[in-house]
């Protein structure tokens, strides 16, 4: 039995060629996008990335995982990390596109309704802002500056830029997760495949501090060890362990620049025995010893 065309895994961090040892977000004008990529994207995914395609004037057409849209700005689409999407924009579009890792949208929403929050941020999301009603309104109204608020500030290297940065794609996000709430916008995600994806990332993000075994991962997604392999090389263009070690990392980094706590302390809370072990994985991974990686940040 042949299989379909695989959807191709943009790594975006390289397509957008952004220091990805400090960055957490990125954000960029749909104009400089289309220049690099041009009007039309075919079908494409990004594991382990969120997006937020906002688009204020022109319009556009969209396939969002399985499903058809089109419409005039201002509105959004939200795409959860490995979702396939491809669209095409008009010449007079114009707009941003927040792109954030998965990580650190997990930290975003980390508190009491973490669970709603997590699951509404697993559904791909279309919604056109002139549509939106009742208590809703503001949000919408609130979305295109918070969206210029956060392009100005990615753009310009000013004090504080690496707390106003979070601060403000927060608020974006919350945004997004309040104006998700409409049951008609909401589609079903629809390839096992892709489902099994997700489903490791989130075991990841709730496990890779306990360094789990590939045959844990797989034993709690109920497949076999190499099937999950073949799924997150296909999908992904990684292999399973690749994408754990890299959230081990991504961790050590963001503790390493946001935090005073000591590199003996990043490594026991990130589940390493030793901290000499620790420090040659982290310079492995990095080419920069902990100490260093810090003091360059």
């Amino acid at each position: 039995m042949s299989r379909e065309p695989e959807i191709p895994n943009i790594d975006v961090v390289q397509r957008y060629e952004y220091d990805r040892l400090d960055t957490d977000l990125h954000i960029d004008t749909l104009h400089n996008l289309s220049k690099m990529f041009g009007r039309s994207m075919p079908a494409h995914r990004h594991d382990r990335y969120y997006q937020v395609h906002f688009l204020e004037r022109g319009s556009l057409t969209l396939t969002l995982g399985d499903q058809a849209y089109s419409g005039a700005g201002p509105l959004f689409f939200f795409t959860p990390p490995a979702v396939p999407h491809a669209f095409e924009f008009s010449e007079a579009a114009s707009g941003v596109a927040l792109t954030v890792r998965q990580d650190v949208l997990s930290r975003m929403i980390t508190g009491s309704d973490n669970a709603a929050l997590q699951r509404q941020f697993a559904q791909p999301v279309f919604v056109a802002l002139d549509a939106v009603g009742g208590q809703l309104v503001r949000d919408a109204e609130r979305l295109p500056l918070l969206m210029r608020m956060l392009s100005e500030e990615f753009s310009q290297s000013r004090p504080g830029r690496k707390h106003t940065l979070p601060a403000l794609a927060s608020l974006v996000l919350v945004s997004i997760f309040r104006l998700s709430q409409l049951p008609e916008r909401r589609e079903p995600l629809g390839k096992v495949e892709l489902e099994i994806l997700q489903a490791f990332n989130n075991l990841v993000e709730a496990h890779f501090r306990e360094h789990w075994k590939l045959e844990q991962y797989a034993a709690a997604l109920n497949v076999t060890a190499g099937r999950l392999a073949d799924i997150c090389r296909r999908l992904a263009g990684l292999p399973p362990k690749a994408m754990i070690f890299e959230r081990l990392i991504e961790e050590a980094r963001w503790q390493l620049i946001y935090t005073t706590t000591t590199i003996s302390e990043i490594a026991d809370t990130l589940g390493f025995v030793d901290p000499a072990y620790f420090c040659r994985f982290f310079k492995k991974h990095t080419g920069l010893a902990p100490s260093a990686f810090r003091s360059c940040h």
